[in-house]
């Protein structure tokens, strides 16, 4: 008995059973995406890429192309490979592949009038297609977006020829704190039936499937503006620094606009011994004198002194080796003008008049040495909802409280074992302009299906502290001072930005590996009359007497806000 055949097919349906089977390649793994503020991609961007499936046979065996102007003579040019690379992996293809990037991580993105382009050009296997980029292969300083790392496949599933292997989990920053929630329900892939030999099967076309579900993968709003995050990247290596964080906060919400850690991180390429993936701006870090804010507030709030009080400084202070303003001294001066410019004789005899307690409640009532990023209990099926896990509490007092006053002089200037935050820094600025309200700074604001319906709004919240809050009064009063620390003081370089700015800057000095290095600080924020950002410059491990870049980048972080809004 012969085979059965269907009329006009080239096989019996029984050889048809025998060589048909499907070749595919991943487009999109079904990872949910990660959005800015204005909808901006910053993870599961869609780019256009150029799909090579096999050849169907008797085309392969035809092919013939000696002029120079041919289709594939230009699709080679497209791809910035030469012909004769383009003809040799073309004609051994035995599997779909997405061609790769010059970094070779991740399928190379067209442009639309490349993609238009080759798709004019009809040559056999090859399609455009879209394909969901996670990363752009760009080193950057977006630690907070963590990155994924290919889990071990299981049993009988298949890598995909472009790399990508399912399942991917997030490893670290926001991919893994939003896994359950970023997590894939089914992918998209394109494939074409084959024979036993590879060969796509004569009049079959490329196809794409998917999941068919019209709620995921699921779209992740943050608060971050990525074009503002940019440029304050641009700044920060122009600037020459090595290591440390710039955070910026919206004053009204306390929402996070940017958030900058160097050294940057490429997330396609993880070396898990070279910490670049740390996120420097949830890393606490020795603060200095901008902690003299916290002191202050202590000392106005214990009423154990008021604005106007006279003290005077030496340049030498008598116990404990603290000297100030390289020995030379301030001479007589208020409490004010101390704060202006910084010096430690004042807020060393403010020190010997609080306790431990009054200094490390005035500290938490400010936001610092605990946790205070937005978090929800009990959200999206979730128990506990914390897209900045990571973030350290920082550090007022290791141990104990100490009774000995020199280690409340040592804590008062920022020192010994104070540990801040630079996302605490930028939030203790918010924190004053809010009358000593402690707001929780959000990077998450809400969730949204594919099809665009919300699924849930995240609103703001305060991050109240045990120890109470401080007064509205004397929230004015540091504020104030914060002013005169750019007119008349430490921050004077900054007088001629565009915006009036106030802040307070810090020097700290620490060891790393035992050699002397300096943390440099510069925290505020503009415009004065009505403030809009708050921001944290911390740049750590500089060599001691090196100039103070930190307030040179704050002053140029706020002409870059003032330039973006329009002011």
């Amino acid at each position: 008995m012969k085979d059965q055949t269907v009329p006009g097919a080239r096989y019996s349906l029984a050889k048809m059973a025998e060589i048909q089977s499907e070749r595919e390649t991943i487009l999109d793994s079904g990872r949910g995406r990660l959005y800015d503020r204005n909808g901006e991609p910053l993870a599961g961007e869609t780019v256009w890429t150029a799909a090579f499936f096999p050849q169907e046979e008797v085309k392969k065996a035809s092919v013939q192309e000696g002029s120079q102007s041919g289709p594939l003579h230009r699709l080679a040019v497209i791809l910035g490979v030469s012909y004769k690379e383009l003809q040799d992996r073309r004609s051994a293809l035995k599997e779909p592949l997405l061609w790769p990037s010059q970094s070779a991580e991740t399928p190379m993105a067209l442009t639309p009038a490349q993609a238009e382009e080759v798709t004019a050009l009809r040559i056999d296997g090859v399609s455009v297609l879209p394909f969901a980029r996670r990363y752009d292969g760009k080193s950057t300083g977006r630690q907070w977006l963590g990155y994924l790392s290919e889990a071990v496949a299981p049993s009988g599933s298949k890598a995909s020829p472009s790399g990508l292997r399912i399942p991917l989990t997030g490893t670290d920053g926001l991919e893994k704190t939003l896994e359950p929630l970023l997590r894939g329900v089914g992918h998209t892939e394109a494939y074409a039936q084959v024979d036993a030999r590879g060969n796509r099967l004569p009049g079959s076309p490329i196809k794409v499937r998917v999941p068919g579900n019209p709620y995921y993968p699921l779209s992740l709003y943050t608060t971050i503006d990525k074009k503002l995050q940019e440029g304050i990247e641009k700044l920060a290596v122009k600037s020459g620094m090595k290591e440390g964080a710039v955070v910026v906060l919206d004053t009204q919400t306390g929402d996070i606009e940017a958030m900058v850690s160097l050294p940057f991180y490429n997330p396609e390429q993880i070396s898990p011994q070279s910490g670049e993936w740390n996120n420097r701006a949830l890393q606490a870090a020795i603060p200095g004198s901008i902690f003299k804010i916290v002191t202050a507030a202590a000392a106005l709030e214990a009423g154990v002194t008021d604005p106007e009080e006279k003290f005077y400084c030496s340049g030498q202070y008598e116990k404990y080796g603290l000297t100030c303003l390289k020995g030379i001294g301030h001479g007589p001066l208020t409490l004010a003008q101390g704060f202006a410019v910084s010096c430690n004789t004042v807020f060393a005899e403010l020190a010997e008049r609080l306790s431990g307690v009054q200094l490390q409640s005035a500290a938490l009532a400010l936001g610092l040495g605990r946790d205070i990023s937005w978090q929800a209990e009990q959200t999206l099926g979730l128990p506990l909802l914390k897209p900045l896990a990571g973030e350290q509490p920082g550090t007022i007092f290791m141990s104990l409280l100490p009774d000995d006053s020199g280690a409340r002089v040592q804590t008062a200037i920022g020192q010994r074992d104070v540990k801040v935050t630079p996302l605490q820094a930028a939030n203790l600025i918010v924190t004053l302009l809010h009358g000593g309200e402690v707001r929780a700074p959000r990077i998450l604001q809400k969730v949204s299906f594919a099809n665009g319906q919300i699924l849930k709004q995240l609103p703001g919240h305060l991050a109240p502290s045990l120890a109470g809050r401080i007064s509205a009064a004397t929230a004015h009063q540091l504020l104030t001072w914060m002013r005169k620390v750019v007119t008349e003081g430490t921050g004077s370089r900054l007088q001629h930005t565009h915006w009036p700015v106030a802040g307070k800057s810090g020097t700290a000095q620490t060891l790393v590996k035992g050699v002397p290095r300096n943390n440099q600080w510069f925290i505020g924020y503009g415009p004065v009359d009505h403030p809009r950002y708050a921001v944290s410059v911390a740049v750590e491990n500089v060599v001691p007497g090196s100039p103070h870049t930190a307030t040179k980048l704050f002053g140029q972080v706020l002409d870059l806000l003032s330039e973006s809004s329009g002011a």
